[in-house]
């Protein structure tokens, strides 16, 4: 009766796919005795069973899986429910076969699942698993070696790389013996050949609770011999220097075309140490499907491709269709532009100078008309009743520096008696020689020196310069800046041409060169590849060149997607993590660097920098003004003595005047008085002898 309540409740639980709790069921069986007593070959089982989840599958949630006889026969549900009872520190759910549906459970749980299946025929789980790439997966059947065997050849354990399978029939069965049958513990060797056969290989034995081979690693690494020359179908589509074709001459004088590049010779260099081979197809052509990637995608959706590659970017709208292996390259959205060597001399009017200097040197000039006219009519009276005398001066200026030495009218400089105005002219006529030494040696520096190419590498400038962009009509370029807040962004995708394919786009800007600017939003890696392979020679113009901005926006990580659940994956991407450490898929990527620049002859595009506007600006000038200045400054203080001396000068002539006048008038009086006194003198008389 009792035995009859467990049953039951174990039936409703099981049927129910909850997570069960078996405590109670415990207790119950435990009381009953079944495991010691009645059915040593269940304990037996249920030892092995415990080992292997504690050992291999326990770091993973787990999915235990029944069929159809572990659910009705009352001795097989009996042997599910007892090992059941044993678990009690596993995290685990309960499935009937035709229940569980792995499309629906994978969304559900962890990303780390594993599979306990208990089933007769193991031939059931191909319809229900489909690719098993990082799940352990351990089978316990009762069915025959030769069914086993059958289904180690057959499709759906190629689709499993973990597997484990018990072959528990003969101690399950034979209840006559007092001795329980072992247990063998088989996998597969898969791609024993180049159609990708599989062979069964037992690993252990399980024989009084133990392993007979307990060294042996029950999840072995398999594929440790590659895959034996097995077949493999690439979709691509060209995609310089990703991928593209190229035409190979024989020594029968045929042509061959072969694809190469670098996502190619990445996997050739994976199928060399993996042995197997790539039968490369041009993506499918579809109504549906427009655009390249999108053809590459759907390829692998619907099983015509296990690979595809073609500089397909890692987004998580196609992680729902396909898998990505690990990052090879990034990309990202750029602008390029027609660049020029063919500068306009016009600007060496102009160049040499910062507007700055310009504005100064002005200024300077205009107001050092007023100082001039004080020190050659002393004062500026004139120049305000008669504002024609501006033109003179100006005149006067510029040819007393023109004519420094050689003017010699009356009001040359040369003549003048002042000393403050010898000191200001001849600071003013340092200045001038410093300044037009400068500008003279700018000019020929300009004109003469090897020009630096016009071009334009970041976004500001292509605002600064009214550049417009244009990019393709498809590849999604068109939308990928519109999604940002950025301010130059939005400035750049405001007005936006459209153009159905590069090679028209490169003819528009070379064409319209004169009349607009304009710069193509386009991936890096293209554009790039463009610019090596010298595109541009088609023009005949040495002077115009295509170039890349240095700046990134929007960027991408490329790598091969894999078809869904691919089941080699795994492997795969170790390999490209391998060559990525290694160094292999940046010599790659230099290889194929270095034969393009080779076939075009195109200089390093690294050594083309952009130009620095190094115009003299004020800083570099204005020890000539400190100089202007203290010159101005020590006339101005000679001036000022000048003014002293000669007020001075002025003072003492009416002094000397004045005393030379009394000393004539001195004089004067006093040879009136010596006349006076002469006449006044009596007149002695005359006396006879």
């Amino acid at each position: 009766m009792i035995l009859f309540v467990v049953l039951a409740s174990c039936t409703h639980l099981i049927n129910g796919n909850q997570n069960i709790s078996y405590n109670n069921l415990a207790n119950l069986v435990s009381q009953l005795d079944l495991i010691n007593k009645e059915k040593p070959e269940i304990k037996v089982l249920n030892s092995l069973v415990n080992e292997i989840i504690n050992k291999y599958l326990i770091s993973c949630h787990i999915n235990i899986i029944f069929d159809d006889l572990f659910d009705t026969d009352l001795y097989y549900k009996d042997v599910l429910q007892i090992i059941l009872t044993s678990f009690n520190s596993i995290s685990y759910k309960i499935f009937h076969i035709y229940e569980y549906s792995s499309k629906n459970t994978i969304a559900l749980e962890s990303r780390c699942v594993n599979y306990l299946i208990f089933c007769q025929d193991p031939e059931i789980t191909a319809t229900k698993f489909g690719h098993m790439v990082d799940s352990r997966v351990f089978i316990v059947t009762i069915g025959s070696k030769w069914q086993i065997q059958e289904f180690f050849k057959s499709q759906a354990s190629q689709n499993i790389m973990n597997l484990l399978i018990a072959s528990a029939g003969p101690a399950l069965q034979e209840k006559n013996k007092n001795e329980v049958a072992d247990i063998k513990l088989y996998t597969h060797e898969m791609y024993i050949d180049g159609l990708g056969s599989s062979d069964q290989t037992i690993l252990s034995t399980w024989k009084l609770n133990k392993f007979t081979r307990p060294e042996v690693d029950l999840y072995p690494v398999k594929l440790a011999n590659g895959f034996r020359g097995h077949r493999f179908i690439l979709s691509a589509i060209e995609k310089p220097p990703l991928v593209f074709r190229s035409i190979d001459k024989v020594l029968t004088q045929e042509q061959s075309i072969l694809w190469d590049g670098i996502e190619i010779r990445l996997l050739q260099l994976i199928a060399g140490i993996l042995n197997f081979t790539l039968e490369i197809h041009d993506a499918t052509l579809s109504k549906s499907r427009d655009e390249a990637d999108d053809r590459i995608i759907g390829d692998l959706v619907t099983s015509k491709a296990e690979l595809g590659i073609s500089g397909l970017y890692i987004t998580n709208a196609r992680y729902s269709m396909v898998d990505f292996s690990p990052v090879i390259m990034q990309d990202c959205g750029t602008f390029m532009s027609l660049g020029s060597f063919a500068l306009s001399k016009y600007r060496a009017i102009f160049g040499p100078f910062h507007w700055s200097i310009w504005v100064m040197v002005v200024i300077t000039y205009m107001a050092a008309i007023f100082p001039i006219a004080f020190t050659n009519n002393r004062n500026v009276k004139t120049l305000c009743k008669s504002p024609k005398q501006l033109e003179s001066m100006c005149c006067y200026m510029f040819g007393t520096y023109t004519n420094l030495f050689t003017f010699k009218g009356v009001k040359s400089w040369t003549n003048t008696k002042m000393g403050s105005t010898r000191l200001f002219i001849g600071t003013y006529w340092i200045f001038t020689i410093i300044i037009t030494t400068a500008y003279t040696s700018s000019i020929i520096a300009f004109i003469t020196l090897p020009a630096q190419p016009v071009i334009v590498d970041s976004s500001y400038q292509l605002i600064d310069q009214r550049y417009r962009v244009m990019t393709l009509d498809k590849g999604g370029w068109q939308y990928y800046l519109n999604v940002t807040n950025d301010t130059m962004s939005k400035r750049l995708m405001s007005n936006i041409k459209l153009m159905n394919n590069l090679e028209d786009a490169i003819d528009y800007i070379v064409k319209t060169r004169f009349i607009l600017d304009y710069a193509f939003l386009g991936s890096k890696i293209s554009l790039t590849y463009l610019y090596q392979n010298n595109y541009i020679q088609k023009y005949k113009n040495k002077k115009i060149f295509l170039h890349v901005a240095s700046e990134c926006y929007v960027p991408f990580n490329i790598g091969i997607a894999y078809k869904k659940n691919f089941l080699f994956r795994n492997i795969f991407s170790n390999f490209i993590l391998r060559a990525q450490q290694s160094g292999l898929i940046t010599k790659i990527i230099k290889d194929i660097e270095w034969e393009i620049t080779q076939k075009s002859g195109v200089r390093n595009p690294n050594l083309i920098i952009a130009p620095e506007d190094r115009q003299l600006a004020l800083d570099d000038v204005q020890g000539m003004f400190v100089l202007l200045g203290g010159g101005i400054l020590l006339a101005a203080f000679t001036l000022i003595i000048e003014f002293v001396k000669r007020k001075r000068e002025k003072k003492k002539i009416p002094r000397i005047k004045i005393k030379n006048h009394m000393k004539k008038k001195k004089q004067r009086s006093k040879s009136l008085t010596v006349t006076e006194n002469v006449i006044a003198e009596p007149i002695r008389s005359l006396t006879a002898f």
